[in-house]
């Protein structure tokens, strides 16, 4: 059965054990960094950061030399599960070439993020202390009592999967994880093509209809975050550091990206929800995006453009699209990109376009980026760069439509 999480984040007061707890976790995964180079080392491998090699007999090796005198036997299998999973990033990464010079997971840490799994996660609610939860430490050690405001929905316990103990930013707060289950639902047959741009971060084509999600907003967003860094940055180089007005002006500044950060990753949930929503109810079975891994390595078109490809959030977008489709039981699907805005759909030439507009020899026009959402969906077909003049009339070719997101304006 399919099962798709939720996550909720509540702020609470601290208490002295918290640090002492995130400090036992970093530890546990230090012991994980050297356990590792003693398995390498067995095995033959001195270098074991250059040669290196991990499957389950290595992280069953390293659980059993596990120990930690405060934390519950879970949040240490949760760390050395983390601890992994970033070995097999790393190794993904490598192999991939995305990154040229991936660093592996061999950094020690002063303080990491507990997790707490469901048996070492208790909720109490009493008239007398009102709504709690317990969370387990190891034997012997006395349970964390963490009060829960009074606002606190109880008939979501039963789903929640996991609690992380984080600091963020001077404060303390619980990542509640929910795990769901949902039956199995017919979904349509329709494939949907999307194009993830800079300017229009999602732009689809169903075989009959091109919607375009204006997001000149996000790039807005972005713009005001990097005028605000400039401008605290500016100010703060002519600070001595460490200072007192060093420091005021530095948790300032982060206060302010915080909060455009806010409203950038909002937008992109908005824009995400709206797509995935119309693909509910167009009956869509599959969403194809296309593949953009690594290419941020091969752009150069200055110092400006260059920073907004770099700022461009084409994995997070993918990201969100993908979670929302599947707790609808929508498949995903990501295809190679290459030449798709570059070819005419009717002939099958191609032809780089200099503007918004692509405009082909061969009578065809239309906009760029809803180009590529079309190649992108015939390509997953097999139909890529095959001339379909019977397509390609007013009947099948809809004039794309643009959605812009609604933004909230200030009264003045």
């Amino acid at each position: 059965m399919p099962s798709f999480y939720r996550t909720q984040t509540l702020k609470i007061e601290e208490q002295p054990i918290f640090s002492a707890v995130n400090a036992a976790s970093a530890n546990v995964w230090n012991d994980c960094c050297y356990q590792m180079d003693m398995y390498q080392w067995h095995r033959g491998y001195p270098h074991a950061h250059n040669h290196f090699y991990f499957g389950k007999d290595c992280e069953g090796w390293i659980d059993e030399k596990l120990s930690n005198p405060l934390l519950h036997s879970q949040s240490r299998q949760a760390v050395r599960e983390r601890y992994f999973k970033s070995w097999n990033s790393y190794s993904a990464v490598k192999k991939s070439g995305g990154v040229q010079t991936p660093k592996p997971p061999n950094k020690e840490k002063n303080y990491l993020t507990t997790r707490f799994k469901k048996s070492a996660i208790r909720f109490v609610e009493g008239r007398l202390f009102g709504k709690r939860v317990e969370l387990s430490l190891a034997k012997g050690q006395p349970k964390i009592d963490i009060p829960l405001p009074s606002n606190f929905d109880m008939s979501k316990a039963e789903h929640i999967a996991t609690i992380d103990l984080c600091y963020n930013y001077g404060h303390w707060t619980l990542h509640f994880s929910y795990k769901y289950e949902t039956e199995t639902t017919e979904t349509g047959q329709e494939v949907v093509g999307v194009d993830i741009g800079e300017i229009h971060p999602i732009v689809s084509h169903d075989g009959q209809d091109t919607r375009i999600y204006n997001g000149r907003y996000i790039r807005s967003l972005y713009r005001y975050r990097n005028k605000v860094l400039a401008e605290f940055s500016q100010t703060i180089s002519r600070c001595k550091r460490h200072s007192k007005r060093w420091w005021k002006l530095t948790r300032r500044k982060w206060k302010r990206i915080r909060k455009i950060d806010n409203q950038i990753k909002d937008a992109l949930h908005k824009q995400t929800t709206k797509f995935v929503k119309y693909c509910q109810n167009k009956g869509i079975g599959t969403i194809v995006l296309g593949d953009l891994t690594g290419i941020r390595n091969t752009i150069n078109y200055g110092k400006r453009a260059n920073q907004k490809l770099h700022q461009w959030a084409f994995g997070k977008i993918a990201e969100l699209i993908t979670y929302k489709a599947k707790c609808l039981g929508i498949k995903v699907e990501t295809i190679d990109e290459s030449y798709t805005s570059q070819t005419c759909p009717k002939c099958g030439n191609r032809k780089k376009p200099t503007n918004r507009n692509y405009t082909c020899s061969c009578g065809f026009k239309y906009h760029r980026d809803g180009v590529g959402a079309i190649n992108i969906r015939r390509k997953y077909l097999g139909h890529f760069g095959d001339p379909v003049v019977a397509e390609m009339d007013a009947v099948r070719m809809t004039p794309p439509l643009g959605f812009r997101l609604e933004v909230p304006v200030a009264s003045s």
